[in-house]
């Protein structure tokens, strides 16, 4: 599979130079970054849908000032 990315000066820069610290090319830099993004958007949806099946099955709130009397904080 083939992409076109298409950086500016500044950005080619910076991509530049993290490779070169890395000691990595283009397509591992790329593929790196893709599925970290993709991983921790899949965290993020998966820790969300279990917080919410947790309040389906207790659905109680409380208030800013309700915890802050409970943690000593007013």
């Amino acid at each position: 599979m083939t992409f076109e990315v298409n950086f500016d000066d500044k950005e080619t820069q910076i991509v530049e130079d993290y490779m070169k610290q890395n000691e990595m090319n283009f397509s591992e830099v790329a593929k790196q970054a893709i599925l970290e993004m993709i991983f921790a958007d899949d965290a993020d949806l998966t820790a969300f849908n279990q917080a919410m099946e947790e309040y389906k099955k207790n659905p109680t709130t409380y208030t800013h000032a309700e915890v802050k009397k409970w943690l000593g904080l007013q």
